[in-house]
């Protein structure tokens, strides 16, 4: 194999794991015209907090309202979430999430053509740390 043909394989091997690597710290957004699905894993227990930016909703409206449905959860106190931009900085209310019931939460300085993400906590005297959560959210209202 000559030279020219073991830096071309080499060249195209290096684009490949490169673009691999990038699609892995890339996120994954809808339009808040329809509900983003996200699987919170795991989520700590005694009110503490798990974070997910790979799945992201781009907000469309200017109104300062997002929403909320988990469709399952198995924490015995329950679970709460939020609004949070790729900065883990608190965009929206903390607010409880009940099953299969969508709940309008306000938002605080989101803007239009932004992408947020979620953030899901435990109730405070939640004792279980393998609590799992899956949740439809919008950055927009949708009810």
């Amino acid at each position: 194999m000559s030279i020219q043909k073991k830096i071309t394989a080499l060249g195209l091997s290096l684009l490949v794991l490169g673009g691999t690597m990038v699609s892995t710290f890339a996120y994954t957004y809808v339009s808040g015209t329809s509900y983003q699905t996200v699987t919170h894993k795991d989520i700590p227990s005694w009110g503490g907090e798990h974070y997910d930016l790979n799945y992201g909703s781009k907000k469309t409206k200017t109104s300062q309202i997002g929403t909320f449905k988990k469709t399952k959860g198995d924490a015995a106190l329950g679970n709460y979430a939020e609004l949070v931009n790729s900065s883990k900085s608190y965009k929206s209310n903390l607010v409880g999430i009940p099953l299969n019931y969508a709940v309008l939460v306000s938002e605080h300085g989101c803007s239009k053509g932004s992408i947020y993400f979620t953030c899901v906590t435990s109730h405070n005297f939640e004792p279980s740390n393998t609590c799992d959560v899956t949740l439809k959210f919008s950055a927009d209202d949708l009810l």
